[in-house]
């Protein structure tokens, strides 16, 4: 760890049937639901493990429920910190992870969702860079094509009100981060956006991402195979 360390904290819930992916589990069962989000987690930490020596990030996992911790460190494959963190709200737990993270890497601090499997680690390195060059008022969001976001990176406390209750998990989420960030006079970078798997629809584009990205993803690519091959038989 240097001065220029960013702390990364990978938000994971276990991937249970009947929890995990419950929009998608509408439409391909519960348990195949469950196990691409068991490879999604698995992916997005190898990504996060890919950046961190080049990046200069120090990654922990920050988890929920408080009974999750062994069904996620399995699955996460890494010697990385397993830390609890539920404040009830999801704002309120984003921000406790983040304050936590800045307690003890001044350099920046970012979060990031488990469901992100196709992330280019040199994303994550232009998100570390931002921070470093970026005083107090500095974030950086990785915006989704849903609407939302699956990270955001801060400097300082003065970003404390991004977190604020809103309306989580909707098409709303980034349009009104970037308003609150302006009224207080915060300076975005927006990284390159990313595409999660929340819906149905969205198993078209991640089979079109992978063939067009033969080497990525591998637990992914090995549970939406399973998937595919269980609708066939």
């Amino acid at each position: 760890m240097t001065k220029r360390t960013i702390g990364l904290g990978l938000m994971a819930k276990p991937p249970r049937p009947g929890i995990a992916k419950t929009r998608l589990a509408a439409a391909i069962g519960a348990a195949a639901a469950a196990d691409l989000a068991a490879a999604f987690l698995m992916d997005g930490a190898a990504i996060a493990a890919a950046a961190a020596g080049p990046a200069d990030l120090c990654c922990e996992v920050f988890y929920r429920p408080a009974d999750g911790a062994a069904e996620i460190a399995a699955l996460v494959g890494q010697d990385w910190p397993m830390v609890f963190c539920d404040r009830g709200e999801l704002g309120a737990t984003m921000w406790d992870v983040l304050f936590r993270l800045l307690a003890r890497h001044p350099a920046g601090a970012m979060v990031m969702g488990a469901d992100l499997p196709l992330v280019p680690p040199a994303v994550l390195g232009e998100a570390a860079e931002v921070l470093r060059r970026g005083g107090e008022r500095a974030v950086v969001v990785m915006p989704s094509a849903d609407g939302g976001y699956g990270l955001i990176g801060v400097r300082s406390a003065l970003a404390a009100p991004l977190f604020a209750p809103m309306a989580w998990s909707t098409a709303g989420v980034l349009a009104e981060t970037l308003r609150r960030a302006g009224a207080e006079g915060l300076t975005v970078h927006l990284l390159p956006e990313q595409h999660d798997v929340d819906e149905p629809e969205d198993l078209a584009w991640l089979r079109a991402a992978l063939a067009a990205a033969p080497g990525a993803a591998p637990a992914t690519r090995a549970a939406l195979a399973r998937l595919d091959g269980g609708a066939g038989g």
